[in-house]
């Protein structure tokens, strides 16, 4: 596992917004209060990841996803983000971004490459 330090979250979405723009993503949502799954985009199309304000107060992380439907999944007061690592090469290919809310996994095919990472 590597987690990714909040002061590095928006340069992080930036670089993967540039890198693995076209890469296929599933992203899978786990309510906390309920544990409840709640599948939000299967073999989509990945466009773009944000980090910024909502409202001019909460922090807010959005991943675009494209396909037969175009997937927008904010993620409101995310806690930390951290990736899971799915090969001796360094490479990533699962992302966990935990809120209070719940948790959302990614799942990136192909994976994020560690020279994504470089100085995170």
């Amino acid at each position: 596992m590597k987690e990714i330090k909040a002061q590095d979250w928006n340069t992080f979405c930036q670089r993967l917004s540039e890198l693995e723009r076209g890469a296929s993503v599933d992203i899978l949502w786990i309510d906390r209060a309920s544990n409840t799954e709640r599948p939000i985009a299967r073999a989509a199309e990945f466009q773009q990841m944000s980090f910024g304000a909502k409202d001019g107060c909460n922090d807010q992380i959005t991943i675009r996803a494209g396909g037969e439907t175009e997937t927008h999944h904010e993620i409101v007061e995310p806690i930390n983000i951290r990736l899971r690592q799915s090969g001796k090469d360094g490479s990533y290919n699962g992302m966990a971004i935990e809120a209070e809310e719940g948790t959302t996994l990614v799942t990136f095919q192909p994976a994020i490459h560690s020279a994504a990472l470089a100085g995170l």
